[in-house]
């Protein structure tokens, strides 16, 4: 079978500070499926790196909405099945958005409902999503969340994160290989309605660009002055990045600035793709160095 780290075991592993406890009385804390009491939202493991303050977050948000517009959310969270995100996000790894919507797409015209997909053949599944990469452990992965739901839930349906808090969005889903922060920040953030600043490949290239986390140097620097291992930073990932700007972010901001980052139609990448770099004095938005006027 497949063994589950916990999220402390994951957090342990990628360098990153273990997750605060809940503040209420410990006879009222909530508990995930294997009893370990769930954690609270995450501190930045840069906690005392001065970027981003509040104040910058706000008026680099001002800019990019003169531009690219203010995104809000409609209110409207249940035109999406949830589980539909999580098995397209699995199939989405290590292919492009062509062949991994292609093979969702086939998932779906095969296989009825996500019970038939549980209960079927692996080399069934395995064939429908072929064309999207890695299709035995992709299926294997996706028949661990479907038995495991059935198994704890009695319905296999992830439906029931909508009722939960932030901190247990992400320990329900993340205890699955093949589920990330990304996808649980997503997940709470367009499904759920719990601010969380989703980090995908474009928002971490722009926090590096911004000086939003400390570079390699900045980071030795600090650990060889750290008084013990716990004060030491990790190194840079978007896990660490993610957990940085979610304890920076304004909540409210953060459904906005997460789609004017990463939107490839008519946000920032349209504009300050993989191979320009961003930079922002305060007031205005710049692109290679020069000042962006739209």
């Amino acid at each position: 079978g497949i063994e589950l780290p916990g999220p402390s075991a994951k957090r342990k592993q990628q360098g990153l500070p273990l997750l605060k406890e809940e503040p209420s009385a410990a006879s009222k804390r909530r508990k995930g499926v294997d009893g370990a009491v769930l954690p609270n939202e995450a501190a930045s493991p840069y906690a005392t790196f001065p970027r981003p303050s509040a104040s910058e977050v706000v008026h680099l948000h001002t800019a990019l909405a003169r531009h690219f517009g203010e995104r809000r959310s409609s209110g409207n969270r249940n035109k999406r099945d949830i589980l539909d995100t999580v098995v397209g996000t699995i199939l989405s790894q290590n292919t492009t958005n062509i062949n991994s919507h292609r093979a969702f797409a086939q998932l779906k015209a095969h296989f009825p409902t996500w019970d038939a997909v549980r209960t079927a053949k692996p080399a069934t599944v395995e064939a429908s999503i072929k064309c999207g990469g890695l299709a035995p452990k992709k299926t294997q992965w996706i028949q661990h969340v479907l038995k495991t739901l059935h198994s704890e839930k009695g319905k296999t349906s992830m439906e029931y994160l909508r009722k939960e808090s932030k901190e247990q969005v992400h320990w329900e889903l993340e205890r699955f290989p093949g589920i990330g922060k990304k996808t649980s920040a997503i997940i709470n953030l367009f499904d759920v309605g719990h601010p969380d600043m989703a980090v995908d490949t474009h928002v971490f290239r722009y926090a590096l660009q911004l000086g939003w986390v400390p570079t390699d140097k900045e980071r030795q620097a600090h650990n060889k002055k750290a008084a013990s291992k716990k004060d030491m930073w990790p190194v840079v990932t978007r896990d660490s990045v993610y957990a940085h700007l979610d304890s920076r972010f304004p909540d409210r901001l953060k459904y906005s600035m997460h789609l004017i980052l990463t939107d490839t139609v008519g946000g920032l990448p349209v504009v300050c793709g993989a191979s320009k770099t961003l930079s922002f004095d305060g007031r205005n938005i710049a692109i290679d160095g020069q000042t962006f006027k739209k």
